[in-house]
């Protein structure tokens, strides 16, 4: 490539790509060990600490054949058995590793992607330890060229390893995405500290940095939030810098103290927001991010639909925008594209009393599925699935799947395989009938019936993993005389899903998980409390909805809350700063539509408290979510043509 060696020959500091300048987020913590500052990464998610190699790439996307590695780090011990990644470079697509280093408590690997005639296979050179589990800092330099890895540590003599494999010549990064202290999985986090992480393509960096005088700590290249306070003489020697603020630390609190030459390095904590500063040259830093707080809720569009919407999906498309898709009653549902802070009409599609929406992606392919309650204009029953298509930037027809009045998709993977499930609701008056889970089959490029499991009225699927299982649970509405039926959740087991726990439910509408913490939680909307064999009374649709969580030890879920609700159907989980909400879809309470749904915050031991009581009509569908401009809701009503976007005030 013309470009390729020119390119190539700055440094490239990953590390810098992935934590903000002004230090800790997300997770990410700037942390101080023997007087040298180093990120914490392990309580940021892997997605987080993760950015495209066309970020650095982007005059050419090929791995340099030559370089070098360059990381500061401090580890802490690791079981003999366990290895923790510093860095991975994974094809999204193919969830492939094509380049990675990691170490254990003997050895230090660098793995990459080789291929020949018989294809892609994985690489991997082993360096044996070289004492970095001492409780101290260490810098390594793995220099790559040609046949010849070589490990250097703190500028000592260079571990050579000629490999009968050599690194590719044209390593195509395509696609790839660079994963800091992570292989793009929660399995094999770096739980250390890192202040320096940089690729230097065509040389070997021991060159530039050694020797040192502090060679523990020799720098090429690291982030702007660990070079210390600005105007301080240049450190030719790599010696670690000493802060002022290690020995004469002082706090200020109250409101925003000046930021000047006599304040430069103290700190100010902001007592209302819980934020603390540092005062660096004239600005104050972000040591511990100030939280954003939920205050209240405030309108933020009416958006006017074609008829009324019974569920609403929000969704991104990549280098498109953000995008609603609205289900409605009558023949046009339409899809919506976020514009100037409001949702604007982008494109209609024919639907059959539509109920849901649900988007998933299969590789890079965009798919939209579309649940159709009522037949079409010929008498048949069909659900639609839409594939985006990048060229008319529109959704076009894909799949036809014959379902019986249904209510519900949801897609899910399960050990590298695609599914969806449809909610089948009734056959004529059957209510009894089976819904089916559909499997992709890349052969074909459609979705092939896979498994049927017997359902009574189903309204809603919710698929959900907890460490290796996979589950999926059903909301079961009404059994032809009652809508007191048992719900069911399912457990992946050797191919398909089989029963696992079955719950109490009412006309139950709608399945939510949801995490807090490690604590894993699942509430069901319970719609209506109706048998043929009794008298309806108005107060049937005023009812108790119900949290569940998951007891590890006991393998199953056990009732946590009880929260009374207005024929619910819907429940929305959603968190701002450190607070977690559930907003409820109330819908009826007998005598009229007008009902408030209601905001609860976690409170811990207390559960789920009511802390906003929202105005709503007819609610049907909650729907939370984020733009550059902040946190929003958006609900849908199923008895007026217009939907509301609400938007999240915090302080």
């Amino acid at each position: 490539h013309p470009h390729r060696r020119i390119f190539y020959l700055r440094p490239l500091d990953i590390l810098a790509e992935v934590v903000p300048s002004n230090g800790a987020a997300g997770g990410i913590r700037m942390v101080q060990a023997q007087g040298t500052w180093g990120f914490q990464l392990s309580a940021a998610a892997p997605h987080i600490m993760s950015f495209p190699a066309s970020r650095m790439f982007s005059r050419c996307d090929l791995f340099p054949e030559e370089f070098s590695i360059v990381i500061t780090l401090k580890v802490p011990n690791l079981p003999p058995k366990r290895n923790e990644y510093l860095l991975a470079l994974v094809a999204e697509e193919k969830d492939a590793l094509l380049l990675g280093l990691r170490y254990s408590a003997a050895q230090v690997h660098f793995l990459f992607l080789s291929e020949d005639l018989a294809g892609p296979w994985q690489t991997r050179v082993s360096f044996r330890s070289p004492g970095l589990m001492d409780s101290q800092w260490h810098t390594l330099v793995l220099a790559v060229s040609q046949e010849s890895f070589s490990l250097a540590v703190d500028c000592g003599l260079p571990v050579d390893i000629m490999a009968d494999v050599p690194f590719p010549p044209a390593l195509s990064v395509q696609g790839a995405r660079f994963f800091v202290g992570s292989r793009r999985r929660a399995k094999g986090l770096f739980t250390g500290l890192v202040r320096q992480l940089v690729l230097l393509p065509g040389s070997d960096a021991t060159q530039k940095l050694c020797p040192s005088t502090n060679a523990q700590l020799a720098e090429l290249s690291i982030p702007r939030a660990l070079q210390g306070p600005p105007g301080k003489p240049d450190d030719k020697d790599n010696e670690v810098l000493k802060y002022p603020y290690e020995t004469g630390m002082k706090v200020t609190l109250g409101s925003r103290p000046p930021c000047s030459k006599a304040e430069d390095a103290q700190f100010w904590f902001d007592a209302a927001q819980r934020g603390l500063y540092l005062c660096v040259g004239t600005e104050w830093v972000s040591v511990l991010a100030a939280k954003a707080k939920l205050d209240y809720v405030e309108e933020h569009q009416r958006l006017h639909t074609n008829s009324e919407t019974l569920g609403i999906e929000v969704f991104g498309i990549p280098g498109v925008g953000l995008f609603a898709a609205t289900a409605n009653r009558k023949a046009r549902s339409a899809i919506y594209k976020w514009t100037d802070g409001k949702f604007v009409s982008y494109q209609n599609i024919a639907t059959h009393q539509a109920q849901s929406w649900r988007h998933f992606t299969i590789g890079k392919k965009i798919f939209l599925a579309v649940a159709n309650f009522g037949p079409n204009e010929r008498g048949q029953e069909f659900s639609v699935i839409y594939k985006w298509s990048p060229r008319k930037l529109k959704f076009t027809l894909y799949q036809r799947i014959a379902t019986h009045s249904a209510r519900d998709w949801e897609a899910f993977k399960v050990d590298g395989e695609h599914f969806l499930v449809v909610a089948n609701h009734r056959e004529g008056d059957n209510h009894n009938i089976d819904s089916v889970i559909y499997k992709w089959n890349p052969g074909s490029q459609l979705f092939e019936a896979n498994q049927s499991i017997a359902t009574s009225g189903a309204y809603d699927w919710e698929f959900f993993t907890v460490g290796p299982y996979s589950f999926l649970a059903v909301a079961n509405t009404f059994n032809g005389t009652s809508t007191q039926v048992q719900s069911h959740l399912y457990i992946w087991l050797v191919g398909s899903f089989q029963l696992f726990q079955s719950f109490p439910t009412f006309g139950a509408a709608d399945w939510e998980v949801f995490r807090i913490g490690e604590r894993i939680f699942l509430a069901v909307a319970n719609s209506h409390s109706y048998d043929v064999a009794m008298q309806v009374q108005n107060n049937s649709y005023v009812l108790s909805s119900v949290i569940y969580e998951l007891n590890i030890t006991a393998q199953t879920f056990v009732k946590f809350q009880d929260i009374p609700t207005c024929s619910a159907l819907d429940w929305e989980f959603f968190s701002v700063g450190e607070d977690h909400f559930l907003v409820v879809a109330n819908s009826f309470d007998g005598n009229t539509f007008s009902v408030n749904s209601i905001i609860y915050r976690w409170q811990g031991y207390e559960g789920f408290v009511a802390v906003h009581s929202l105005p709503t009509y007819g609610c049907r569908d909650w729907e939370a979510f984020d733009t550059t401009a902040g946190s929003y809701l958006i609900y849908s009503s199923a008895k007026e043509p217009l939907a509301r976007v609400l938007r999240l005030r915090t302080v």
